[in-house]
Formats: C-alpha cells, structure tokens, sequence
C-alpha cells in the first residue's frame, strides 16, 4: 500500500464520530499507542474493506474481516457483528427489523399478491417498503388509520377475509378517500339529475371533451365522479358511494372499450336515481359480474336495462340490424340519435357476436382511443400519485371546476 493511495489519519477523522464501531477502532489505535496503517498491517485487512465495515455502508462484507476486527479490537464476535449491522441499519432503512404488530396489521388488511400485480407495489418482502407506498398514497401517518369499508359480514373484524374481499376494500377505501378529499360542496338534487340526464348522451360524440364535461356538469348537480383503474381478475364495472351524504360514481376501465365508460356511467347514474335509499344504508353499491345474491343480480340487470335503452334502445338496434355492413347508413343512423356509432356496434356485438363472426372485428375497427381522456383522470397503480396530489392534478386539468 502506499501513501499516495490513501490517508488513513485524515480520511478515519472524517467518519462520522458516533459511530460505535468507528470509536471503538479510534480508542483502539490510541490505545496501543500505533498508526491506523499499523492497524491495518495487523489485520491484514485493506482500507477499503475496513471502511466498509466501520461505517456500514454495504451489507455484502467479507466475514473474515469481521473476525479479524473482533480479534483486534478485543470484542466478542457477536458484539462487532451487532454493531456492525447497527451501522448497516443507518445507511438502509429497509434492513431494520420491522414491527411485528404492523406486519400481522398489513397481512390481514390487504392482498400483498394483487397489490404487486397491480404495480402498487414492488416487493413483497420488503414491509417497509409496503407500508411506505400505503402511506404515500392515502397520505397517512400511521398504517393504523387505514380501515377496510364496513358492509355486512363481509368487512367484520375477526377472521381474515378472503383475498377478493381485501383487493375490492381497498380499491372502494382508495374511492372513498378520493371523494372525501374532494368534498363536493353542491347539494344533491334528484329531480335537477333527471332533468340533466338527456344531455348525456350527445356529449359521448365528443371524444375528447365529452366525458370531461359530463363530470363537471353532474358535479355541479351535487354528483361526484371519478375513474379509477380496476383490479385485476375482480371483474369490477363501477360503483356508486355515499360520501357526504351524496351520490358519488366510480368508473372503470372495465372491458376497454370507450362505450363501457358511458355505459357505466349511465348505469351508475340509475343507481343513483332509483337505489339510492338501499345503498345509504350500506354507504356503497359495487357493480361487478356475476353477483350471486339474486336481489342485487335483479338491481344490475335493472341499471343496465336503464344504460342500454338511454343510450341505444333494443328495438332501434332491430331496425339497423339488416344494414350493419353499410357504414354510411350506421354513421348517419348514429348522429340522427345522437349517439357515438361505437356504440350501435358493441350492442350489436353483444347481441350477435356468436352468429356474426365479424362483429366483434367491427367493435375494434369504430372504437376511438380515449387514451387522451385517461392521461387527465387516470392515477395509474404502478405509478401512482398521493390521493390529495391527483385531485389537484384534476383540477387543474379543468376537472371539478
């Protein structure tokens, strides 16, 4: 070794003084009465490699050293070594032991699995970085203050609940919070909504600013809306929330298509006007799928009654049923109602999709990318803003103004 290539005086007195192992090495050294680069040829160690252990600052350090440094030092093993990771600790938080009473809390409030899948998170191990995420995004302080939505027996505390009902609490819990920041300061009135609803469906001619108009205009009828990216494999539509004593819709990306967002939209909006009542007494309606529980099947098949006569009747599909090929006509059909013709070709491909083996292609060929819409209301998983940044963000997009 040679001078030039370190100081060993000058760069040890340049450590930071309250480290353990750093003292104990500088009494050492005065102990004996020796230069560190005396220390070091006693050792056999390199500077580098010493440094590394002083100071913490990697994890991935030769054990020998370590012995070597107990030996000289006159320690334990056992006491550099707790020393050692002391230092670590410092320099990489996520190595620190976490909390047992948070880990168990984590466990049992969210589906870590669907999470990942989703891009909220990175790593399933780290819980550090779990909770970090979860805080940042609801803006937390204490991981404590985050709490499953109560319904029924299925949110009741005790026995963990099945994952889907982990995933769907926390897609509702991050809605909820969402229109609680917001706090809608229009009072609800259901007869002003009905009023309104006939201007809704123009406005899906408008691709990239009809869907931003609706919200504002219902949020000035006391009605907020937001659109949040579904869970996987949940097969969630929408919802509708009480928040505030007022209705509140959620919407999704559910199917990807941009007559899904209107649909939704719609059938959300019939909850609102015809189940209000019931869903106070629960606070929230989800519309998923394949609901088993024959009265809430009844209410959905009801609200998408109500969404699919409002958009485009079953009986104007009947009539332009023998002229789906000709484009002309469907284009023309579709601006007489006032309606996207998008959508005369999803509801023809959800009625004739398995006789007509081309009308799904048709679907995909007139669907017109909302991409332009998601990039101002969307808070995507997998790099999401806190709650409380994305609402400011949506407003000064022009959204809730």
């Amino acid at each position: 070794m040679s001078e030039k290539y370190f100081n060993v005086d000058e760069l040890l007195s340049s450590l930071f003084p309250d480290q353990s192992l750093i003292t104990l090495f500088d009494d050492r050294i005065q102990e004996l009465g020796i230069a560190p680069t005396n220390a070091l040829e006693i050792m056999d160690i390199e500077f580098r490699a010493l440094q590394k252990i002083l100071k913490g600052t990697s994890p991935r350090v030769d054990t020998r050293n370590l012995m070597k440094l107990s030996n000289f030092l006159n320690l334990p093993l056992e006491r550099v070594v707790k020393l050692f990771y002391r230092a670590l600790e410092s320099n990489f938080p996520e190595m620190q032991e976490f909390p047992q009473d948070k880990i168990e809390f984590i466990n049992k409030n969210f589906d870590l699995a669907m999470l990942k899948r989703m891009g909220f998170i990175k790593d399933l191990a780290n819980y550090q970085h779990i909770e970090d995420c979860i805080l940042r995004y609801f803006g937390y302080k204490s991981i404590f203050e985050f709490k499953l939505p109560d319904q029924d027996v299925a949110f009741s505390a005790g026995i963990r609940p099945p994952k889907s009902i982990l995933s769907k609490g926390f897609w509702i819990k991050s809605a909820i919070d969402t229109f609680n920041i917001l706090s809608n300061p229009y009072e609800y009135n259901r007869n002003s909504l009905m009023a309104y609803i006939p201007e809704i469906r123009w406005q899906s001619t408008n691709v990239e600013n009809g869907l931003k108009n609706v919200v504002n205009d219902l949020y000035r009828l006391g009605v907020t809306v937001v659109y949040q990216t579904s869970v996987p494999s949940l097969h969630l539509k929408g919802a509708t929330v009480i928040v505030n004593d007022k209705p509140c819709i959620v919407l999704t990306d559910y199917m990807g298509y941009y007559t899904t967002l209107w649909h939704t939209l719609c059938h959300e909006l019939s909850h609102v006007l015809f189940d209000l009542e019931d869903i106070r007494k629960s606070r929230y309606h989800i519309s998923e799928d394949k609901n088993n529980e024959l009265p809430i099947q009844e209410k959905e098949d009801a609200a998408d009654y109500f969404a699919r006569e409002f958009l485009f009747s079953k009986d104007k599909l009947e009539l332009i049923k023998p002229h789906i090929n000709n484009k002309k006509f469907i284009e023309e059909y579709a601006m007489r109602n006032q309606i996207h013709e998008s959508f005369i070709y999803t509801y023809y491909a959800k009625e004739r999709g398995k006789e007509d083996l081309k009308a799904w292609a048709r679907v995909k060929l007139k669907d017109p990318s909302f991409k332009s819409i998601m990039k101002y209301i969307e808070n995507p998983w997998d790099h999401f803003d806190p709650i409380e940044k994305h609402i400011e963000n949506l407003k000064n997009n022009g959204i809730y103004n």
